[in-house]
């Protein structure tokens, strides 16, 4: 939490959908299934992140870029800040590169009180398990 507030419980649970596997591309990429119990921002990648798990392209919680052609490039801006209060952002121009958007995280279904919302798997989480 942010000095001053309180921190909030949250719990998620996951389940492993798609080990590793060289043979098939996706060394030291594995699928799974978050079934949040809470609704926190940015619970999902926050509990991956401290599991050793980032999620694929989430630099922001420590996932590697990854180079997608099926994502459309955005810049991202490596920030280099001076001062104790990290306010002060230096070289922003300097420290830009491309990269593929969007991190690996889909939602298959989504529940609210009264509606529920369901999608497709995208095709990076496809596996032999149905997803």
């Amino acid at each position: 939490p942010v000095t001053g507030e309180e921190a909030k419980d949250a719990a998620t649970e996951f389940e492993l959908e798609r080990e590793p596997d060289e043979e098939a591309g996706n060394e030291g990429e594995s699928v799974v299934r978050c079934f949040p119990f809470s609704g926190r921002t940015h619970q999902i990648r926050v509990h991956l992140l401290h599991l050793g798990f980032p999620i694929a392209n989430d630099s922001c919680y420590g996932g590697d870029l990854r180079d997608d052609p099926s994502l459309p490039l955005i810049p991202h801006v490596h920030q280099a800040h001076s001062g104790t209060d990290g306010c002060e952002i230096l070289d922003q121009a300097a420290n830009m590169t491309m990269h593929p958007s969007g991190i690996f995280l889909h939602a298959l279904t989504y529940k609210l009180p009264d509606d529920e919302y369901t999608c497709e798997t995208p095709s990076w989480a496809q596996c032999a398990c149905g997803g």
